[in-house]
């Protein structure tokens, strides 16, 4: 995979907008990282406002099913006119992955913000670990022709750290609550 051209050539401004996320591909270094931040800022956000485990869901699976589907309705497009498979620019794959791995944080209740930073920056690391390492047959997913290429082993990236988080779940509250009692000067419970 390389890296293509930082611009597209041929693109037009909605699909490049929508597969740079907003432009976030085009930022320096690693736009993959600068692409997976929105799920993690929004599960952040409504996690700490307490928003309800309903609307925190909707939020997720629309951010997903929207970037899934813009990524496969101009990932051709964006290959081609990027200049690379997968190009770097291009990162509402990432988007749509990261929404994936964020999923099981919705689930929560009572978090507080100190808490809603912990679990999501744990759950944007482990998107990236996963992403960035593609272990297993996530890597084979990559070479998938088209949109449905770019976008496959993202969501696999994500499903596999969403999987860790809800097996990993009652450590990471408690590790999340350690580091809220330590800013805050109080005891963990």
């Amino acid at each position: 995979m390389s890296a293509g051209s930082r611009r597209p050539i041929g693109l037009g401004r909605a699909a490049t907008f929508w597969l740079t996320a907003g432009g976030l591909g085009l930022m320096r270094p690693a736009p993959g990282t600068w692409g997976s931040l929105p799920p993690a800022a929004l599960v952040c956000l409504m996690l700490g406002f307490g928003a309800p485990m309903w609307s925190t869901v909707l939020a997720l699976v629309t951010l997903c099913l929207v970037s899934t589907w813009a990524c496969i309705r101009w990932g051709d497009d964006g290959e081609r006119c990027f200049g690379a498979k997968d190009a770097s620019s291009i990162v509402i794959d990432e988007v749509a992955g990261g929404a994936v791995a964020a999923m099981p944080l919705a689930f929560i209740d009572g978090a507080g913000w100190i808490e809603s930073v912990v679990l999501s920056g744990l759950s944007f690391l482990l998107f990236r670990a996963f992403d960035i390492r593609k272990p297993g047959p996530i890597r084979l997913m990559q070479r998938w022709r088209g949109g449905l290429g770019v976008v496959a082993d993202d969501l696999a990236a994500g499903s596999l750290a969403g999987v860790v988080i809800m097996v990993f779940t009652p450590q990471l509250l408690a590790l999340a609550a350690s580091v809220a009692a330590a800013i805050s000067g109080t005891p963990a419970t």
